[in-house]
């Protein structure tokens, strides 16, 4: 098992896992045994397997009730404390660090020290920053005294964290030299790629730009292992930005599409982790309502023996009540469930399209670009209008001009992300919300969408005609506070597209908005 852990400590994640398995086969004692699933789970966890790390972290909070050992316990609750951390579940992750600190109130100091850390952990993780500071101070001193230097340099990186967030660099600056040089001794190379990446930061807002530069480069040179990508992330966006200061704007520029990259796959990560934590939950809680379920069945067989005794008749008669209240209940509920998801589908989408209707639409948007804005990211609009659908209308009915909507949002449909916003925004005009997407990426796409709607078949709607679409595309700018800008940009530059022929995409540029007249400024998403 030791030799296990020394492996992850390093990286060699599969190695360890098939070490621990052989662990599990040489029978060990139940508090070995707990170990060699937390530690199996966080091998997990660095390859990105969520759903066997939450497989093996409910098996053991499904037994943690059963363990009489308080040592055993209270070392449970750390270790899935920890696992909480790797997937984000900070509520959580307080919860089990909250119950380890009671347990070990005076009793083990390492499971203390853990439990401390874990804590002020969650609450700088959540922004707390005034309680993670008080408790990353409290965890310090603890763990020092207590001989667990590496946990008391863990605290101290996390007080540099929250003087990073307060914008004190030359706090964090001394506190993270400290422990980079502790850490080296530790050979913990895991830890030393944070500090790296959060030196770099620190360096760059110092404006020591060698030192920022010497720091980043230390994290590019890593591999893309899933476990290097947040650090990598950081040091992109430092180099991107010294690149910049220096107008190397070609190295600038190929820093920064590396931060988009690493920044969505981080995106795509926490997707995957809260898609998998909510999905063991979901399954942990079928499993308690069956096991609920299960003991009502036993009580009631009970029940029904003892009325046997007195009153078979009586017995018969309530047994019958019972079955047709809890049929009766059954319908209602499973009923009442339906009515409410589709009444929330009603509320947010086109009930003609699919696609999200103009409240919802806007609304997630806007909540999506304050999102990208406090990253600093690009967010992209492509917004279009069917060419001529009036005369569809007209010419062959609105049944036609329906079954000319809803191919249009499947032919679209498929070329978008998970993420995208799809949005019918009235009548045959539609949005395309594209966070944390470049002018370029939203061209690409307005492209294909265009393709694919010229190429939709008319012949299967009992006429034919031919489907093309009109698109504007704009990009966020630095002072842009909501969408409405995005939204009328893109609307500019649809009416030039319209304007021009038809059947195009324009790009939004100053100069369009120059060209056109007080006429063809009316916004044709908005009217």
């Amino acid at each position: 098992m030791y030799i296990a852990i020394g492996k992850t400590y390093a990286g060699d994640y599969h190695p360890s896992i098939q070490l621990l398995r052989e662990a599990e086969q040489l029978t060990p004692s139940t508090a070995t045994l707990n170990k060699i699933y937390q530690y199996l789970s966080t091998n997990y966890i660095a390859l990105k397997d969520y759903p066997a790390a939450l497989a093996l972290m409910t098996a053991n909070l499904e037994r943690i009730d059963e363990i009489t050992d308080i040592d055993i316990k209270m070392g449970s609750y750390v270790r899935l404390a920890n696992l909480a951390l790797a997937l984000d579940a900070y509520d959580d992750m307080r919860e089990y660090a909250l119950k380890a600190l009671a347990l070990s109130q005076d009793g083990e100091a390492r499971v203390h020290c853990f439990a401390l850390l874990f804590v002020a952990v969650a609450d700088l993780k959540q922004q707390q920053y005034k309680s993670s500071e008080s408790r990353f101070q409290r965890s310090k001193i603890f763990c020092e005294a207590n001989q667990f230097p590496l946990i008391g340099l863990m605290s101290q990186k996390g007080l540099a964290e929250i003087a990073i967030q307060g914008e004190d660099y030359k706090r964090a600056k001394s506190l993270l030299e400290l422990v980079l040089k502790a850490y080296q001794e530790f050979n913990f190379q895991t830890e030393i790629n944070h500090v790296n990446a959060l030196l770099s930061q620190t360096y760059l807002a110092l404006e020591d730009y060698p030192q920022a530069e010497e720091f980043a480069n230390k994290v590019m040179g890593l591999s893309d292992d899933p476990s290097h990508i947040e650090y990598k992330a950081i040091a992109a966006k430092v180099l991107s930005q010294l690149y910049l200061e220096s107008k190397q704007y070609k190295l600038a520029y190929d820093y920064l599409d590396s931060h988009q990259y690493y920044t969505n796959l981080i995106i795509d990560d926490t997707k995957a982790k809260a898609n998998a934590y909510q999905m063991a939950k979901f399954k942990h809680q079928e499993q308690a309502r069956e096991i609920a379920l299960l003991n009502q069945e036993r009580q009631l067989v009970e029940t029904q023996k003892e009325l046997d005794q007195s009153d078979r008749t009586n017995d018969v008669m309530i047994m019958s009540m019972l079955v047709g209240s809890v049929i009766f209940l059954s319908f209602f509920l499973i009923n009442s469930h339906r009515q409410k998801i589709r009444y929330r589908k009603l509320a947010l989408t086109d009930r003609l399209t699919g696609a999200y209707n103009r409240g919802a639409g806007q609304d997630f948007a806007e909540n999506e670009f304050v999102q990208v804005s406090m990253r600093q990211a690009e967010f992209s609009v492509v917004v279009f209008d069917l060419d001529l659908f009036k005369n569809i209308n007209d010419g062959y009915g609105h049944a036609t001009g329906d079954w000319t909507l809803k191919h249009v949002v499947s032919a679209v449909k498929p070329l978008i992300r998970d993420s995208d916003i799809f949005t019918r925004m009235g009548g045959e005009e539609f949005a395309l919300f594209l966070p944390y997407s470049s002018e370029e990426v939203a061209l690409g796409i307005a492209q294909r969408c265009k393709e694919a709607i010229a190429a939709i078949d008319s012949k299967y709607s009992g006429h034919s005609f031919k489907v093309t679409a009109s698109f504007g595309v704009s990009s966020n700018k630095l002072e842009d506070l909501s969408l409405d800008p995005l939204l009328k940009r893109a609307d500019i530059a649809l009416y030039t597209s319209k304007h021009l022929g038809r059947n195009r995409v324009t790009l939004y540029t100053p100069e369009l908005e120059l060209q056109c007249s007080s006429e063809t400024q009316r916004s044709l998403v908005f009217n």
